[in-house]
């Protein structure tokens, strides 16, 4: 899927503008929306050591649930990984590990990975994503997880999946506003030369990558659902980043869903939350028999 931009004037619409001054909110509170009290590297709510590579949380002893949930008919759930974007965590998953456990998920079944920097390159991203994956993989005792990205966090599993060849370790992928074709904001910046800090991926993620030789979007669109995954996107229909290109986030191949909403509610909607449970598990969200009841 290649879709038409243009280079034109930007028109800074209010929407985008407020996009922008929470992601530099961000920033300052170390890339957390909520201000969280943990470092970006901090580990101790994982069960293993990161070495300052990353942070996150997941497992038993964070989510204060047993290890393992389970549905009606004793099948076991797959593990999802929660993975955020540009100057946000772990914390932006909070909400749908509580939504997942309600329905039956036990506490090594939910992870959500802190990238080493709020705003990462996509090979960062890759070689932190590499060594989580695998961390939950052995600790759960998996073969393979369901991962859900938002924003830049999308791009990233799937630069991930194809640069280290990871498709066996993945069952479903789900892509929360992804630029998986990149943005018009981000030509405007790459060619105005706004390449760095926050806005470092913009060369990668410019919606005419195909005007370009050897271009790393182009290549990684070259087929954009490989392997035996099963792929789903959302996307909203006021989502201001995608101005132009609102087509971006979907990929050919995938179940792609268009919510009425802008980038962040892509993400937070209870309608995200539901498509994503019955996506993942093949069970409907509100079928009694997986309704539990908790102590936290």
């Amino acid at each position: 899927m290649v879709l038409g931009v243009t280079t034109q004037p930007w028109p800074f619409s209010p929407a985008l503008l407020r996009i922008l001054r929470r992601l530099r909110r961000n920033r300052r509170n170390d890339g957390c929306a909520v201000n969280c009290e943990y470092d970006r590297t901090d580990d101790s709510r994982l069960p293993w050591s990161t070495d300052g590579a990353y942070g996150g949380w997941g497992g038993r002893a964070y989510h204060g649930v047993e290890a393992a949930g389970i549905f009606d008919g004793d099948r076991k759930p797959t593990p999802v990984v929660f993975v955020h974007g540009t100057q946000r965590d772990a914390c932006d998953w909070e909400s749908h590990a509580e939504f997942f456990i309600e329905r039956g998920y036990g506490g090594d079944d939910l992870w959500a990975i802190t990238f080493r920097e709020g705003a990462s390159s996509h090979r960062e991203m890759a070689e932190q994503l590499d060594d989580f994956v695998r961390r939950v993989r052995e600790h759960t005792g998996a073969d393979r997880v369901a991962l859900v990205g938002h924003s830049l966090g999308v791009t990233g599993i799937r630069f991930w999946m194809a640069t280290r060849d990871r498709y066996e370790w993945v069952e479903t992928v789900v892509g929360l506003a992804g630029p998986n074709h990149g943005t018009v904001f981000n030509i405007w910046c790459a060619e105005a030369g706004i390449d760095g800090d926050d806005y470092q991926v913009s060369p990668f993620l410019r919606a005419d990558y195909d005007e370009h030789d050897n271009h790393p979007l182009a290549w990684l669109n070259q087929d954009e659902t490989p392997g035996s995954v099963a792929y789903y996107t959302i996307r909203g229909s006021d989502d201001a980043l995608f101005w132009r290109c609102a087509e971006s986030p979907e990929l050919e191949g995938a179940t792609n869903v268009v919510l009425e909403t802008g980038h962040d509610g892509v993400r937070t909607t209870r309608e995200t939350k539901e498509h994503l449970f019955e996506w993942i598990t093949g069970e409907h969200p509100y079928d009694m028999r997986n309704q539990v009841s908790r102590s936290r």
